[in-house]
């Protein structure tokens, strides 16, 4: 004879809820607001949430063996866990209720990936209202390019690690410098189609710590200047760890380093700053790699 699981003894429930498979344990959350609570009480850990946003949003859950894929939207979410497709409804909520539910009984994990695609410019808020925190931010080239800037700029504050953004979303010649200035750990930066523009004074301005960027028109001369002004910069901070730079046009070594002292230690180019500020330069044909120590 069933019994009901609500009517287990504290110990007993807590071991019935242990026994929940992840989807389960989801579906058993959204019966009301008590088994909302005691499923966040199981303190039951996933090992990722990516976060996909596009026509339709999805959520893909992973744990040990199970792989859920949620597509969701107002009162209702498609479920694939591998034996076909559950149709789920939950009349009061809105499209945007979802997501902080699922972080909310799993106790508020950080989404490993936060991927942006095609969505409308007003949807951001709502994203960054719904999602804290993330480790990586991708931005797809499929974005209209009001939508991928705005999104760098809206939610790349809360990715923890880094950033992706895989158009060119510079249009004017300021741009370039306030994106370059937020304070971020990772950003990479790429479009083959559209290369980058960049100049000195934007790699003098970039606060980002690893900053790569595939492809970018800068030439040699700008590159010189840049070493050049780094290298009177005693005793200022620049915080950038590593800078990587795919050309669109090659460069010549000897136009980076005109003008400029430097070692070549481990093949490459060592240049050392009177405040003993080190900074390494890798330099080939259509790449050049800063490293700052």
């Amino acid at each position: 004879m069933p019994i009901p699981i609500l009517s287990l003894p504290g110990k007993n429930l807590q071991y019935a809820l242990n026994c929940l498979s992840v989807g389960d344990l989801i579906a058993f959350s959204l019966c009301s607001k008590r088994t909302k609570h005691l499923a966040k009480s199981s303190n039951r850990k996933i090992e990722s949430i990516c976060a996909d946003f596009d026509t339709c949003s999805s959520i893909i859950i992973q744990h040990l063996d199970e792989e859920l894929f949620f597509d969701f939207g107002d009162s209702w979410a498609d479920l694939e866990r591998g034996n076909g497709i559950e149709i789920w409804r939950k009349r009061e909520f809105a499209h945007s209720d979802w997501i902080p539910h699922l972080l909310h009984i799993f106790n508020d994990p950080v989404i490993r990936v936060l991927s942006i695609k095609d969505v409308s410019l007003a949807y951001l808020d709502t994203i960054k209202r719904i999602i804290p925190r993330c480790n990586r931010l991708e931005i797809s080239e499929n974005c209209s390019d009001d939508v991928a800037k705005m999104a760098f700029l809206k939610l790349s504050p809360i990715a923890v690690k880094e950033v992706e953004v895989y158009k060119n979303i510079f249009d004017k010649e300021n741009d370039v410098s306030k994106a370059l200035t937020l304070n971020l750990e990772s950003v990479i930066f790429c479009d083959y189609k559209n290369p980058l523009e960049l100049n000195s004074d934007d790699l003098l301005m970039n606060n980002i710590a690893n900053l790569i960027i595939h492809k970018v028109n800068i030439t040699g001369k700008e590159l010189n200047r840049f070493l050049k002004l780094w290298m009177k910069g005693n005793h200022s901070f620049y915080r950038p760890k590593n800078i990587e730079l795919v050309l669109e046009k090659a460069t010549k070594r000897e136009e980076v380093l005109r003008g400029v002292k430097y070692q070549v230690v481990d093949y490459k180019h060592q240049l050392k700053r009177a405040d003993g500020k080190v900074l390494l330069i890798s330099i080939g044909w259509r790449c050049v790699v800063f490293q700052f120590q």
